[in-house]
């Protein structure tokens, strides 16, 4: 008799969470039943502004509801990410979509407002893009181990970068600190000065992503001299990478994610992975973005991740550990 009161308790007991587990798998089933906001960290007409446009259009004719690109551009994407993290907390109609700069911040600002995991629910991966190292046509180095050999000629090698702070002008940073080259930085207000600046002749060298670059390289007006990731790029075969220099453990990318804020269900966060893994997979997407410079179809679960966006977290805070950049402390 006392182990079938017992047992009736357990049961008794097991019965709320039951009964909250089945109303959110309904709810992730039924999920979106209103419009969805994404909020863009960038101004319009930029890599990860294409990226949302592209992602809203194609999840609108899944899920039969609006999903509205919200640009909120501001701090190298910090405004857009603060909004989404504190006031739309556990709010399942409100995306961010942002990119490497979320995992950076924290380790360059001092006023950041958000924790790049903690207060997110990581969706999906959507693009990765390495950086290039550009020179123009009529550098004296036409392949990198010439390039390598140029450079340690040089009393100086400015080196312009979209910024202070973020993966281009980062990327500059490392491969001072593992070569001893002296490269120096100088910043501009985006890429394409930068660019526009060793077009000019008056920079030797720009680093920039491929998205941006992608014109300027497209048309022989630059030319890059290799990728910042460890291995080349399956997009561009001819580009070697700077660990075929002998550059060893240097691996730097950029890439774009798609968020919720904390605490939205995870069964609507993986319904929601599902169906963007799937876009950014199809045949149509994946050219478009091939086509500006980016890959997209790389299949992470919303777990894998997740793992990925902490993996980054660590892996740009030790750039700037062992690079020595400050910028807003």
């Amino acid at each position: 008799m006392i182990r079938r009161r017992l047992l009736a308790c357990a049961l008794s007991g097991l019965a709320p969470l039951a009964v909250h587990t089945t109303a959110v798998a309904e709810s992730a089933a039924a999920w979106p039943t209103k419009p969805v906001n994404i909020v863009v960290s960038f101004a319009p007409g930029g890599a990860t502004d294409l990226v949302g446009r592209v992602l809203a259009k194609e999840l609108q004719a899944v899920f039969k509801q609006p999903f509205v690109v919200i640009n909120k551009p501001g701090a190298g994407g910090q405004v857009g990410t603060e909004y989404v993290a504190n006031q739309h907390k556990g709010d399942a109609y409100t995306l961010l979509i942002s990119a490497t700069g979320h995992v950076m911040a924290p380790s360059s600002q001092s006023n950041v407002k958000y924790d790049p995991v903690k207060s997110f629910e990581p969706v999906a991966l959507l693009i990765t893009m390495p950086n290039y190292l550009l020179v123009r046509p009529d550098h004296p180095a036409k392949t990198l181990p010439e390039f390598m050999a140029w450079a340690k000629t040089q009393k100086s090698i400015g080196f312009g970068s979209a910024g202070n702070g973020g993966a281009t002008h980062l990327s500059g940073e490392l491969l001072r600190h593992k070569t001893g080259l002296p490269f120096a930085h100088v910043p501009y207000q985006g890429n394409g000065p930068s660019m526009n600046d060793v077009l000019a002749g008056h920079l030797p060298v720009a680093i920039s992503d491929t998205v941006s670059s992608a014109s300027m390289v497209s048309s022989g007006k630059l030319r890059p001299i290799a990728v910042t990731t460890a291995k080349r790029s399956p997009l561009f075969k001819d580009v070697p990478s700077l660990s075929e220099a002998g550059v060893k453990d240097y691996d730097l990318q950029n890439w774009v994610g798609l968020y919720f804020s904390a605490n939205v269900p995870k069964p609507i966060v993986e319904r929601l992975n599902k169906e963007v893994v799937r876009i950014m997979s199809t045949e149509p997407v994946r050219s478009q973005m091939e086509k500006m410079g980016a890959e997209s179809a790389n299949g992470y679960s919303a777990a894998r991740y997740t793992q990925f966006v902490g993996d980054e977290v660590k892996n740009w805070a030790n750039v700037f550990k062992v690079t020595g950049v400050q910028v807003n402390q």
